[in-house]
């Protein structure tokens, strides 16, 4: 268990405040604690009357989840070269949702989808021959 988490730990700083009638400093030293863990769990225990760690924030949860990033997957399929803009500007069209390439990326990213870091080399006319027996291929491999 977390020593920050320790319902004992915390309610050890109270009691050594309240009946003790000990400093933040001499709270500190005596539990292993910094001056300011000390004033953090007081403040809290003032504000809230309770010693419990208060919860823990979650942000803003992205728009693009279950059936949006479904259909991400199949815009995705349809449409395999496309850009994370072109990406975007699809997703919002059909699905009427407004968000930003920021969140396309990351939604691509817990989707297991990986960042393409440079663009393709424009085709060459001249296509590569294999050195061992002279033939030349259509395709360039």
């Amino acid at each position: 268990m977390n020593w920050v988490t320790d319902t004992r730990l915390r309610e050890a700083i109270v009691r050594g405040w309240h009946e003790e009638k000990l400093t933040y400093a001499q709270l500190a030293e005596r539990l292993g604690v910094g001056e300011a863990t000390v004033s953090r769990i007081l403040r809290l225990h003032r504000e809230t009357g309770s010693v419990d760690p208060r919860p823990r924030g979650g942000g803003n949860r992205s728009p693009i989840h279950g059936e949006v990033a479904d259909i991400l997957c199949r815009i995705i399929e349809e449409h395999p070269d496309a850009t994370i803009d072109e990406l975007t500007e699809e997703l919002m069209t059909r699905v009427e949702l407004d968000t930003h390439r920021s969140s396309v990326m990351r939604a691509l990213q817990r989707l297991g989808f990986s960042r393409k870091k440079r663009p393709s080399p424009p085709s060459n006319a001249t296509h590569r021959s294999d050195k061992r027996t002279g033939d030349r291929s259509a395709d360039g491999c």
